[in-house]
C-alpha cells in the first residue's frame, strides 16, 4: 500500500462544525418554541378577556346601566378592543380582539364570548 503524499485526509476540526450546526439548530428552535408559547398565551389571554367583557357588560345591563360602556371600560383594562357589543335585555355578547405582531407579521386575536344573568332562561322555556 502507497501513502499519498500532498493531501490529508484528516477529520480534525470537524465535531467543531458538528457542534456549531447543533447549537444554531437548538437555538432556532428555542426561538420558535418561545413565540409559540407568547402566541398560545396572547390567545388564552384574550378568551378570558373576552368572557370578563361578557360578564361585565351583562352584570351592568342587568341592574339597567351601560353594559356596552362597561364593557369598553373593562376592555381597555385587559388590553383588548371592543369590536362588537349585543345586548338583548341583560344577554351581552362580545367580540373582542387584540393585534399582535410576531416575527414581523401583524396577526389580529378575536374572541367572542356571551353571558347572561343566572337566573336567565331563553325564550322557549329552555332550562338549566
Amino acid at each position: 500500500m502507497t501513502a499519498r503524499r500532498g493531501r490529508s485526509r484528516s477529520d480534525a476540526g470537524a465535531g467543531a462544525v458538528y457542534g456549531v450546526v447543533a447549537a444554531a439548530v437548538l437555538a432556532t428552535a428555542f426561538v420558535v418554541g418561545l413565540h409559540v408559547v407568547s402566541l398560545a398565551r396572547l390567545q388564552h389571554q384574550v378568551t378570558a378577556a373576552a368572557d370578563l367583557v361578557a360578564l361585565a357588560a351583562s352584570g351592568a345591563a342587568a341592574v339597567g346601566g351601560d353594559g356596552c360602556a362597561r364593557a369598553q371600560r373593562v376592555a381597555r383594562a385587559n388590553e383588548v378592543r371592543v369590536s362588537s357589543c349585543v345586548l338583548d335585555l341583560a344577554v351581552a355578547t362580545v367580540v373582542v380582539e387584540r393585534t399582535a405582531r410576531p416575527w414581523g407579521v401583524v396577526l389580529t386575536i378575536r374572541r367572542t364570548a356571551r353571558a347572561a344573568p343566572r337566573d336567565y332562561v331563553p325564550a322557549g322555556g329552555g332550562g338549566r
